[in-house]
């Protein structure tokens, strides 16, 4: 069996982007985050320290992408991906980044990547 922790749609307004008036001006970015982990034993102890803090989760992967100012949701989500499994260590992390106003007429667009850890 398989557990996971997720964060949906967390919403930063960060520099993104390739075109000039991405590169002055913030924007959204909503990111999800789906981590595969075993929870049997945070769900046994109650105790956070046997799971992954997720209000520290959103805060790094917030701090990292306003910092960051990337240029492609490509390079930012593989750097996002790299530093969860870094840090917080699930098994697994599948990471989606959207945004909402790139194109007109649509709710979004933007990229999903998964990575394993080694």
């Amino acid at each position: 069996m398989n557990d996971y922790i997720f964060i949906n749609n967390l919403k930063v307004d960060c520099i993104i982007g390739i075109l000039p008036y991405e590169r002055e001006n913030t924007q959204p970015l909503m990111i999800s985050i789906e981590l595969e982990c075993d929870l049997k034993k945070a769900g046994y102890s109650g105790d956070l320290d046997d799971s992954i803090n997720y209000a520290e989760l959103a805060n790094r992967v917030r701090e990292y992408t306003v910092q960051r100012k990337a240029r492609l949701v490509e390079e930012l989500g593989v750097e996002l991906c790299d530093l969860i499994l870094e840090e917080f260590r699930p098994k697994k992390v599948c990471i989606t980044l959207n945004k909402p106003l790139a194109v007109e007429n649509c709710d979004g667009v933007g990229i999903k990547i998964t990575k394993v850890l080694e």
